[in-house]
């Protein structure tokens, strides 16, 4: 009988590719759970048998050939993963180019910042992606190109290590097993591929190959018992199971939620638990939750101050408080998920909290914090001083000396930031006037989640002369930079917006704050007053800042205050773009407002030359009768060009519901500024004679909505029929609910 060739070689690369896969599933499974969500891990899983394929596929090729096929991979796993809103038919951009290169700036940061399982950011997405697919590349090519197995799973060990390093919890030896089993799959393909005379373990029978192993028996127990011994042995070890000496997961071993002000604040916003109910507050002063605020900038990070905190006694007054000028208001917090931050939220200045824990005052970062956080259903009361004073008498005030971080201007930050603050203050006296004067500047740019900058300032230059967007994060260090830079004292506050109102128990006001209202502002401190909020995010609803920061007009070279109107050559009237119009008898007075009261004293005497009644009654009626008949016309032409304008299914559907906001609008239920379609819909769902099929089409076209607005594919157009379908149907059965008088109205509603 003839001695046997060896092992045939397309055996030996199927081997090859079964153990690369093993390989892939164990890096995927393990390494995606430092990201939150099942999502995550089907996603690095699918990234990793990617990478072992091709490195598979292109073995026999020469390595530079393999190197470039393999990059061209992991370039368009990048893209389809972290920027898939930037490819052309699923081809990357230059603008994907750019998105990835935005990306790779925030990932040292978020890396930094976020605590595991970390939210699924395409920051994240793209370092994850990166490194699963270099190591399982690289396990293929040292493990068969290189023959060196051994050496080919110390990459895909490393991710799994670090996994596990950064996840506390328990223990989980599945992983240990699955990459134990891959490890000796590995293995026993190099060996096909070095021992060729031991014959063929593969032998025909009938017509199919099958795995019929010929080392016989001692080889089979010896496999066993290595195997074994692996997974016990780590148990007989001294010190298995105590905790790391250096953790890195101690921040969030208590399962709680966490949210850090270090944090790039768009995962939060952005992400899939928005809705969560984090607590509710009984008040009756509204006003924005503050966590803690953020006192040093590095030039790419804005920090609190350290300091070691002072106790405070259950209904004591706090220690180290400057009580500001303003009204005593009492909040009671009732946590209502068992998870919790690193500090306790207040409205304003807190003067005294009473709560059965242990509670400590920071003074340097204005924040109260706790050794954990209560649990689900527990209370606590805070006793704040909410700052009352008017525009006028803070323009008499200059901003209050205070220590040098509060002033600091990084070197690092583009000459252009401190230019444009200087261009926008221009002419103004006083503190006050400029910080208004950035603020109104601000607030005329767009407010967008979705945009993705770097952590250099450079990104705050771009966005400030470039792009005129952002969040919220983005506009309170934007404007906090830009005060800094003329000498003006400022700080980022991080913290919640009011919330949603809801019946207290005691009958009154309550507002229940969700995830997606976490929300950022600026602060700036006056003499004799205190610190003072004010917030330069566009369309947010419930600043507090309303009662002292009049609106002013924007960008208006001719206007030396906008934070107390001007007057214009022609009729002695400034408009702050259509919404305030206030006079004034001539330049450097107090202004007045259309009512003929002013905001901060009495009115003065009116110089204006009287203009005859017949004549102006006369216009005033043909006004009237044109806006009766036109205002109607121009809204419904209005709706129809937007419907029009609409080609593509998703572009009809977003049309639709604009204009079904619009027109719910006119019926007595507008769409607040902010609110999302789903809380839209809870609201519409309240509305008495929408039966429950009217309730069926409303949640139907939300979800379509939402549909449109996010997922990445392109929606049918029956969907887009279906969703004007259920519009019209609901909009009828609004219209039934509706008083004659409010449908006459809602014709002439303005947005």
């Amino acid at each position: 009988m003839a001695h046997a060739s060896g092992t045939p070689i397309r055996l030996q690369r199927l081997t090859a590719l079964v153990a690369i896969c093993l390989v892939a599933a164990a890096v995927g499974f393990a390494f995606g759970r430092i990201l939150v969500g099942h999502g995550a891990t089907y996603r690095m899983l699918a990234v990793a048998l990617a990478s072992g394929v091709i490195a598979w596929a292109t073995e026999r090729r020469g390595m530079v050939v393999a190197t470039v096929v393999s990059a061209v991979g992991l370039v368009l796993a990048v893209t389809w993963l972290a920027a898939p809103q930037t490819v052309w038919f699923g081809l990357p951009t230059s603008e994907t180019l750019r998105t990835i290169g935005t990306l790779a700036t925030q990932v040292g940061g978020q890396a930094r910042e976020y605590v595991s399982p970390a939210p699924m950011t395409p920051a994240l997405l793209l370092a994850g992606t990166v490194a699963v697919w270099a190591a399982v590349f690289s396990c293929y090519a040292l493990a068969f190109r290189a023959q060196s197995p051994l050496l080919g799973l110390v990459p895909p060990l490393a991710l799994i290590v670090f996994a596990d390093s950064v996840l506390e919890e328990f223990i989980r030896p599945m992983y240990g097993i699955l990459f134990l089993i891959a490890a000796l799959a590995v293995l026993f393909a190099d060996s096909l591929r070095r021992i060729q005379g031991w014959g063929p373990i593969w032998t025909p029978t009938g017509n199919r190959d099958r795995l019929l192993p010929i080392a016989g028996r001692n080889a089979r127990r010896v496999g066993l018992t290595a195997v074994t011994v692996a997974l016990i042995a780590p148990v007989l070890v001294p010190g298995f199971g105590e905790k790391a000496v250096f953790s890195l997961s101690s921040i969030n071993s208590d399962h709680r939620v966490r949210l850090s002000p270090l944090v790039q604040m768009s995962a939060i916003l952005n992400g899939e638990n928005g809705d969560t109910e984090l607590f509710s507050i009984e008040t009756n002063k509204p006003s924005y939750w503050r966590m803690v605020t953020l006192n040093t900038n590095d030039g790419t990070t804005w920090q609190p101050a350290l300091d070691t905190g002072v106790p405070v006694a259950s209904g004591a007054q706090i220690p180290n408080v400057t009580v500001p000028l303003g009204r005593t208001v009492t909040q009671t917090i009732t946590v209502l998920q068992d998870g919790g931050f690193s500090w306790l939220v207040a409205g304003a200045t807190p003067t005294s909290i009473t709560i059965d824990q242990d509670v400590s005052w920071h003074p340097a970062s204005s924040s109260l914090q706790m050794e954990g956080w209560p649990d689900a259903g527990e209370s606590y009361t805070v006793t704040s001083v909410q700052p009352n004073v008017s525009a006028k008498s803070l323009e008499a005030r200059q901003a209050s000396v205070e220590p040098d971080e509060l002033t600091n201007y990084p070197d690092t930050m583009p000459s252009v930031i401190q230019e444009q603050a200087r261009e926008w203050t221009a002419g103004l006296s006083t503190d006050f006037d400029r910080v208004q004067a950035i603020r109104q500047h601000l607030s005329a740019f767009i407010y967008d989640k979705t945009v993705t900058y770097g952590d250099d300032p450079a990104s705050l230059a771009f966005m400030l002369t470039q792009s005129h967007r952002g969040f919220c994060q983005q506009f309170a260090s934007l404007m906090a930079i830009m005060l800094r830079s003329i000498g003006i004292p400022a700080r980022v506050a991080v913290g919640f917006t009011t919330g949603q109102t809801s019946t207290a128990t005691d009958g009154g006001n309550a507002y229940v704050v969700r995830l997606k209202d976490y929300h950022s502002w600026v602060e700036v401190p006056f003499q004799g007053v205190g610190w003072l909020p004010f917030d330069p995010t566009p369309t947010f609803p419930g600043d507090p800042s309303v009662s002292y920061a009049r609106a002013g007009a924007v960008g208006d070279p001719t206007c030396p205050a906008p934070s107390r109107g001007c007057a214009s050559k022609g009729n002695g009237k400034q408009s702050d773009g259509g919404t305030n119009l206030v006079t004034r008898k001539e330049a450097g007075t107090e202004p007045l407002n259309v009512k003929g009261g002013t905001i901060d004293g009495p009115t003065g005497p009116n110089d204006d030359t009287p203009i005859p009644l017949g004549p102006l009654a006369l216009a005033g009626l043909v006004v009237a009768l044109l806006a009766a008949i036109g205002f109607p016309l121009l809204n419904a032409s209005r709706r129809r060009r937007k419907l029009h304008a609409a080609h593509e299914p998703r572009e009809l559907i977003l049309a639709t519901y604009d204009v079904f906001a619009d027109r719910a609008a006119e019926l007595g239920w507008p769409r607040a500024p902010g609110e999302t379609p789903e809380e839209y819909r809870g609201r519409l769902r309240s509305v008495e004679g929408l039966d429950k099929e009217d309730q069926e089409r409303l949640t139907r076209m939300t979800r379509t909505v939402v549909r449109a607005a996010y997922a990445p594919g392109e929606p049918d157009a029956t969907v887009s029929h279906q969703a004007a379908d259920d519009a019209r149907e609901v909009l009828h059965a609004l219209r039934d609910t509706a008083s004659w008088k409010q449908r006459l109205m809602g014709m002439y509603r303005r947005d």
